[in-house]
């Protein structure tokens, strides 16, 4: 793939979905959040089931040492909490989400004014 200056995605000549539209797929019925999303400690829930959630909510809290916080990509109501297979075939604690709608956290800007290129040395990033 050619890198441009400007212009978004380029797939070369010979990729099935170079004639294809990017199209923007309409949000899921159901989400499974899992709440250990790292090579690190889990993290500790703070939902249970019936909890309402917005897009970027909080919904495991890092409290050990090499752990991350999990927030909700979705808003929608929490309806279980219990173990899902996720992606090696492990099971491991998942939060299930019926999405209702794609309301955001008060605080979040979700404005396109905030997209800007960000730029570190190889210093910073080390």
């Amino acid at each position: 793939m050619k890198t441009f200056n400007k212009g978004g995605v380029h797939p070369q000549e010979n990729k099935l979905s170079n004639d294809s539209a990017i199209e923007v797929f309409p949000l899921p019925k159901q989400a499974v959040v899992f709440v250990s999303q790292h090579l690190g400690a889990p993290s500790t829930l703070v939902v249970q089931k019936g909890d309402k959630v917005k897009v970027g909510q909080l919904i495991a809290k890092a409290e050990q040492f090499i752990c991350a916080n999990t927030h909700s990509p979705y808003s929608g109501t929490v309806t279980k909490i219990d173990l899902a297979a996720d992606f090696t075939g492990y099971k491991k604690l998942a939060v299930y989400i019926d999405v209702e709608g794609d309301e955001w956290m008060e605080g979040i800007d979700t404005s396109n004014d905030i997209i800007r290129d960000i730029k570190l040395d190889s210093a910073q990033i080390i």
